[in-house]
């Protein structure tokens, strides 16, 4: 084999990155020539500063923060013309708002502070919606950003925060320390397009061979987790401390539903798109007027 070429990857920890931890160990990548410098961001401003700045080719982020980076509303501005591409479709987001123990309504809700990873991107929009619906606007909660959501998810044990949106397999270990699932996402938006894997249109245009080994090495891993149950469980209690085998399972059978869990075909979900966008209109009045300019590139 020759040398190998190295693709810098930033992601979120979590249990969503299953196909992509697979795609490693398996060896899917090296085959296709590539060796992944995988980067576990802690806030998604971290990640979008890097990928504006081209140290991240690659990125598997939340549909709405390429979203706001394309509307150069991201926490980070974007020098000149933003160039985002959604290149694959990951998931439906796995989100759950998980409260501490003691907590029993959303209602309770009402004054506390809520953790998210930044206020205005991202996953964020989805908690104000889910507490909009149950009668709690946006403007009589105390939001705090506080990271990633292994970061949240310490900040909810820890005391830092009375609730949080949590993803699998973090609600999993949050309940049996005694947390409060109070709702999720895919019971209020049927359609929602979650993680995406995102480069700049430069970098493809630049780099096909290796965008093209990048996806089909990816996809490989994702048919390996659904063909290897046991194996990806395993997979799951190397990669996310504290998750035992009962717990793995249960992830591994959330990550695996053919309805919410990860994108057989890594196609986007367009109806999910459009929700990300209207969200945006509804809690970011900001975004109003600005167009998307939003592209996708074909997953091979």
């Amino acid at each position: 084999m020759g040398t190998l070429q190295t693709l810098p990857v930033c992601v979120f920890d979590g249990g969503w990155n299953l196909p992509l931890w697979a795609a490693i160990e398996q060896g899917f990548f090296e085959v296709r020539g590539l060796a992944i410098e995988l980067t576990l961001t802690p806030s998604s401003r971290a990640m979008m500063q890097g990928f504006a700045e081209g140290r991240y080719p690659l990125i598997l982020v939340s549909a709405d923060n390429v979203v706001a980076y394309q509307q150069n509303l991201a926490e980070v501005p974007v020098p000149g013309e933003p160039d985002a591409v959604i290149v694959l479709g990951g998931d439906a987001g796995f989100l759950s708002l998980v409260a501490a123990p003691g907590i029993r309504t959303l209602d309770d809700l009402q004054g506390r502070v809520l953790a998210v990873d930044a206020p205005d991107t991202g996953f964020a929009l989805v908690l104000y919606e889910l507490l909009a619906r149950a009668g709690l606007p946006k403007d009589s909660l105390h939001i705090e950003p506080q990271g990633s959501t292994e970061q949240r998810y310490q900040a909810l044990l820890a005391g830092r925060c009375a609730a949080t949106l949590l993803r699998t397999p973090y609600e999993l270990l949050a309940a049996q320390q005694g947390c409060r699932v109070l709702a999720r996402s895919a019971d209020a938006l049927p359609h929602y397009q979650g993680t995406v894997g995102a480069t700049r249109q430069a970098w493809a245009e630049q780099h096909p061979v290796e965008l093209k080994a990048f996806l089909q090495a990816y996809r490989q891993g994702l048919a390996w987790c659904r063909r290897q149950p046991a194996a990806a469980c395993a997979l799951l209690q190397a990669h996310v401390p504290g998750l035992d085998p009962a717990l793995a399972r249960a992830a591994y059978g959330l990550l695996m539903d053919p309805t919410h869990g990860l994108t057989p075909d890594l196609a986007v979900d367009r109806q999910g798109m459009l929700t990300v966008a209207a969200l945006r209109r509804r809690y970011l009045p900001a975004a109003l007027g600005r167009q998307e300019r939003m592209q996708y590139r074909a997953s091979w």
